[in-house]
């Protein structure tokens, strides 16, 4: 990146963060996060020391525990979700972990193993796990070579983050009992376990009989019977409804349904190491949950987040916000929530509008003579009425993988823009002051045939040619990898050519 642009970026951000409320609604700091000093963070993991929320932690002097069990470097892999406790250098992208411990969130036999409206998932001890196309597997086919049979199913460990409904959302799934030479395998293959909520408990602490559910579950899950000498940790430790907990058991677990617990972990009296201290930066990666449509106050990963009208966004707007989306908040603590400077979605939104080819929850989509693979799941809201109408609008995310495929969140029998056709998403490249790259699809940008505002900022100001392609910048995988700056081009509905090109994060 040449200097001007540099300095021009860097302009545009400060600007953005600065003046623009972005719809993000009043109710919270807005603190910005300090660049460098003692930090926590938590989410999904890449390989590098320790690749996570952007920031490459060395983790060569951390303690590392994953599963409550000491390890070491060589073990932490790719898409295990982890908390990391250390420092970040005032470049905000390197630092020094000096604890990190990983999760899993269920450990055990596949007994149901099923595909329900596009949407591959299966179940271990009560937990609906969720694969899609970031799961990462390991020493496992794939989904296909998963078996579902409460005798003979797979074994599998999962690794992930539960959603609204408190189902898991996997990572990872790890498929070998024993360790490997390459470093995985499971932390005990012959111990079962599951992380969750305490339900359903005689009132007071330590029930001995209660239900194992995912944060924000209302049914389902696992019963759990705690047999006599078993083992509360740490030592001294309380737990009621309301609790997270770990559950283990020596395999086999399941007695007439129930699983028959001999250790109990509780989960807030062992991560002390994990709580911020007022004003500290924090960070947290993870699904959205009890949100709804305005709200300032919601859920990132079960960690409570506020918003404000100075809180910036990142890879989407502020409307793009919605239970079940996967967003990185960062900002400072304020003693009960993060305050969030940032809201960065980890997969950027799409936003689509042109003709469908057929109804129903799959097909293509023309946007000004390109055409976009759209499939649906069991998350997508709306489908496309019968018979299909001449334009509609997809709110989505791009499927892992490369190619014009994009899994839609929601769909809208209906347009804007005087039903111009829309193609919103990161830029994958550039060609300087010529075309940009959207979903694989190189568009000329150079010319824009709006005669008002043909190239537009994210406060929707108009800005010359040259401004719009300094604040350009391509995704760049890293790491650390760099989402795309957030582009929407509207096209002229005749000549199919761009008509504006709008900055939108």
């Amino acid at each position: 990146m040449s200097p001007t642009k540099l300095v021009n970026l860097l302009v545009l951000t400060c600007l953005a963060a600065l003046l623009t409320a972005c719809g993000g609604g009043g109710g919270g700091t807005g603190a910005t996060a300090p660049a460098g000093g003692a930090v926590i963070s938590s989410g999904v993991m890449v390989k590098g020391s320790v690749i996570i929320n952007g920031v490459r932690f060395e983790d060569t002097a951390a303690s590392i525990v994953i599963d409550d069990t000491p390890k070491t470097a060589a073990n932490l892999k790719d898409g295990m979700v982890v908390q990391v406790s250390g420092t970040v250098s005032d470049d905000g992208i390197n630092g020094t972990a000096q604890r990190i411990e990983a999760q899993i969130e269920v450990r055990g036999r596949v007994d149901l193993k099923q595909t329900v409206n596009g949407t591959q998932q299966f179940r271990v001890l009560g937990q609906l796990v969720i694969v899609d196309d970031q799961t990462i597997y390991s020493n496992l086919a794939g989904f296909a070579a998963i078996v579902g049979d409460p005798t003979t199913g797979t074994i599998v460990e999962a690794h992930g983050q539960r959603d609204a409904n408190g189902d898991i959302r996997a990572t990872r799934v790890e498929g070998s009992v024993t360790a490997q030479p390459d470093g995985t395998g499971m932390t005990n293959g012959l111990i079962d376990e599951i992380r969750g909520v305490v339900v359903g408990g005689a009132a007071g602490n330590n029930p001995t009989s209660f239900t194992v559910r995912g944060f924000g579950s209302t049914a389902g899950g696992q019963a759990v019977q705690v047999i006599g000498g078993a083992t509360i940790t740490p030592a001294g430790a309380v737990y009621q409804n309301g609790s997270i907990v770990e559950v283990h058991c020596t395999r086999p677990c399941l007695s007439g349904g129930v699983f028959q617990a001999n250790l109990i972990e509780v989960e807030s009296a062992e991560d002390s190491a994990f709580q911020s201290s007022q004003n500290q930066r924090r960070e947290a990666e993870g699904l959205v949950s009890s949100y709804t449509a305005g709200a300032t106050a919601f859920l990132v990963d079960g960690i409570p987040v506020t918003i404000s009208g100075s809180t910036r966004y990142v890879g989407g707007i502020s409307t793009d916000l919605q239970n079940n989306i996967k967003v990185e908040a960062e900002g400072i603590w304020t003693g009960t929530s993060i305050a969030a400077s940032k809201i960065e979605y980890k997969r950027s939104v799409v936003r689509l509008q042109g003709v469908p080819s057929a109804s129903g929850g799959t097909f293509t989509l023309n946007v000004a003579g390109r055409n976009i693979s759209i499939e649906s799941d069991n998350f997508t809201q709306g489908s496309v009425s019968n018979p299909a109408p001449t334009c509609v609008q997809i709110r989505g995310q791009r499927k892992a993988g490369g190619g014009a495929v994009v899994t839609a969140g929601e769909i809208i029998n209906s347009c804007s823009n005087s039903g111009r056709p829309v193609m919103q998403a990161p830029v994958e490249a550039e060609s300087p002051e010529v075309t940009i790259t959207l979903l694989g699809f190189a568009i000329d940008v150079s010319a824009p045939t709006d005669i008002q505002k043909p190239y537009a900022d994210i406060n929707d100001q108009s800005i010359s040619k040259t401004a719009f392609f300094n604040a350009v910048t391509p995704a760049n995988p890293g790491p650390p990898a760099v989402a795309g700056t957030l582009v929407k081009v509207i096209f002229d509905e005749n000549t199919l050519g761009a008509r504006q090109v709008e900055l939108e994060d």
